[in-house]
């Protein structure tokens, strides 16, 4: 489906209105980027053991292949991302070939077309109807006049398919950023681009990767609390909280107590001063 994407943003930078020079324009920018993504595939099937690598230079296999190589994940933790991706290329081959068949289907009845200058909000457009058209090309003008709306709809389900498939693509490869990656390739055709950049990363179960990144998280919670806990003094600890058994002697060893230091020793007083019971006030009295 990229390739329709490409030729319609070649039809705004290319200056022709020869539609084939358009799609081949839009042809060569999605070979480049289709080339991305099958070595991308290739490269980590190669590495995950995965069988069958040539479907990944397969147009239509490629996107089964995808949910091959994102098998370790599933949508809504329910739906295998091998189903999702098969499903994918189903709804992407029946698109394909169903716009093959309404662009044929125009260029043979483009010269019964006319149109009428209407104005918009926008400005002034032309607005094309269909007239009169032989009889042997019926079925291409039902082709224009449905088929573009039927495959509105078919398109919304392939798209829903696809991002649910490219999540998880992106949750295997690049879990840390898998939601930017989906939608990038979603808005923009670059998805082959994508895998390429994560075509190296090992491949992870996204709910063993959250628990993992959790316990990390924990792990470091705890580290630092450690640390916080050494550098910062415990003020909510009162002098008296210490436990009076806290290094006591084991079984019925008694504690030598050693008498305090007399502060006013040296004044004389109590006998300590060299034997002198002496006061020091008898100096006065005499």
């Amino acid at each position: 489906m990229d390739f329709f994407e490409y030729a319609s943003i070649a039809e705004y930078f290319v200056n022709t209105t020869n539609r084939w020079i358009i799609f081949l324009v839009g042809g060569l920018c999605f070979l480049t980027v289709f080339t991305f993504q099958a070595v991308a595939l290739f490269t980590i099937a190669k590495r995950a053991g995965y069988k069958n690598k040539w479907m990944a230079f397969i147009p239509f296999f490629n996107t089964y292949y995808i949910g091959v190589c994102a098998q370790k994940n599933k949508c809504f933790n329910a739906i295998n991302a091998k189903t999702i991706g098969l499903v994918t290329a189903l709804f992407e081959f029946i698109l394909v070939v169903a716009w093959i068949v309404y662009y044929v289907a125009y260029s043979q009845v483009e010269q019964y077309l006319y149109y009428e200058e209407v104005t918009t909000m926008f400005g002034v457009g032309r607005l094309y109807h269909l007239g009169e058209v032989p009889a042997n090309l019926n079925w291409a003008a039902w082709c224009y006049n449905y088929l573009d709306t039927i495959l509105s709809y078919v398109d919304l389900v392939y798209l829903l398919a696809n991002i649910s498939l490219l999540i998880c693509f992106f949750q295997t490869y690049a879990s840390r950023r898998y939601i930017l990656f989906a939608i990038t390739s979603v808005i923009f055709p670059v998805s082959g681009i994508l895998f390429f950049i994560v075509r190296n990363n090992k491949g992870v179960n996204y709910r063993d990767y959250i628990r993992g990144e959790q316990a990390r998280q924990y792990q470091m919670y705890q580290q630092y609390q450690q640390y916080y806990n050494k550098q910062q003094p415990n003020y909510d600890r009162s002098p008296y909280d210490r436990n009076p058994y806290e290094n006591a002697p084991e079984g019925n060893q008694q504690v030598r107590q050693t008498p305090p230091e007399d502060p006013f020793g040296g004044l004389g007083a109590n006998g300590s001063d060299n034997g002198n019971n002496s006061s020091p006030f008898d100096d006065f009295n005499n």
